[in-house]
């Protein structure tokens, strides 16, 4: 018994047979649909299923003026898989001639002992028949598979296998290639491994699509993350002085839009300190109030109580100068520039 369970279970990994009878032809899997009889352009979906049954709608929404339940306003529908399809989601019949009937919104999704996978759907299905078909249009089917890899590249990136995130990241981007956060996300795991030049490629198609996405954290942390790296090509690159400029100025502007997201980021806060202080030509007063505020929201801040020490130290200012220095030694007891800095200060050499 256990071997004949195994066979059938072996069918379905590799004809497609979901164990209630049905199989799908992965060729036909996708389709253009037409919404209207004149429709000659069409659109591009993907097959899900079959309508099994109609009914009337048992709920009553706020929007049904009739206020009774509506013949054929409820479809019930056999799915070949029920992977990425949700509670929710919008769904289309379609006709012998791939012509659309209905739009149903998908209200359960189940799997039935008899049937396998399986949904319920509200809608106007007047014009629809017990065998139409069911399709997803491409373009959310695709958006839709690329949430499952994106999920699983998570899942990979939190135990630490970097190659199967990266390979999960980029079966996202396959299947929707402007997915913004997909392409956060392996640019992160790229700034990780320190592959620099690749992670701000995708941190640049992730911000050409920054209003899809959602959390306000992971914009956030995109912004920041490119600032990071403009930051690294202005301060500890080799590149040439008119490209460390164009650097600076767009390191400047993603500080700037990271911290109307959230503006206690001493991160931020220094890095405007920096960009202003040490540029061709500076803004101290900008600068210093960059880092003042640095220091304010993070008093443990020791590179930036260093850059006051530089600032004050500048403007020939030795008592402030020593004393943010003592701040930062204070902050980080091993910090080579404060203790080098103090040094200066007491034996009166000019600081390098």
């Amino acid at each position: 018994m256990k071997k004949i369970i195994t066979g059938a279970a072996l069918l379905v990994v590799l004809f497609g047979i979901d164990g209630s009878g049905m199989t799908m032809d992965e060729s036909a899997a996708r389709m253009k649909v037409f919404f209207t009889m004149t429709d000659r352009v069409g659109c591009e979906a993907v097959l899900k299923g079959k309508v099994i049954s109609y009914s009337s709608n048992d709920e009553i929404t706020a929007e049904d003026l009739i206020g009774r339940a509506q013949d054929k306003s409820k479809a019930t529908v056999r799915l070949y898989r029920a992977e990425g399809i949700r509670e929710g989601d919008t769904l289309y019949v379609v006709n012998d001639k791939n012509l659309v009937v209905a739009k149903m919104t998908v209200r359960t999704v189940f799997k039935s002992v008899s049937f396998g996978d399986m949904l319920v759907g509200y809608g106007n299905f007047r014009l629809g028949a017990v065998g139409d078909r069911v399709v997803l249009k491409a373009a959310d089917d695709a958006s839709k598979y690329a949430y499952i890899y994106k999920a699983r590249g998570d899942y990979y990136n939190n135990i630490g296998s970097t190659g199967e995130a990266i390979r999960e990241y980029r079966n996202a981007l396959q299947a929707d290639r402007n997915d913004p956060e997909a392409h956060l996300s392996l640019g992160l795991v790229y700034m990780k491994q320190g592959m620099d030049q690749f992670a701000m490629r995708e941190f640049q198609e992730s911000y050409r699509h920054i209003g899809l996405i959602y959390d306000n954290e992971d914009k956030f942390i995109l912004l920041r993350s490119m600032a990071e790296l403009r930051y690294r090509e202005v301060y500890e690159s080799f590149l040439p002085d008119k490209m460390k400029e164009r650097s600076r100025k767009d390191g400047m502007k993603l500080c700037g839009e990271a911290l109307l997201i959230y503006p206690e980021s001493d991160t931020m806060h220094f890095y405007l300190g920096v960009f202003n202080y040490r540029s061709p030509v500076s803004d101290d007063k900008a600068a210093r109030d960059h880092f003042l505020k640095a220091v304010e929201i993070n008093p443990s801040h020791a590179e930036a109580y260093v850059a006051l020490s530089e600032l004050y130290y500048r403007h020939e200012n030795i008592g402030k100068a020593r004393m943010y220095a003592e701040k930062a030694l204070q902050a980080d007891h091993e910090n080579r520039r404060a203790r080098q800095l103090l040094n200066y200060f007491e034996t009166g050499r000019q600081v390098k």
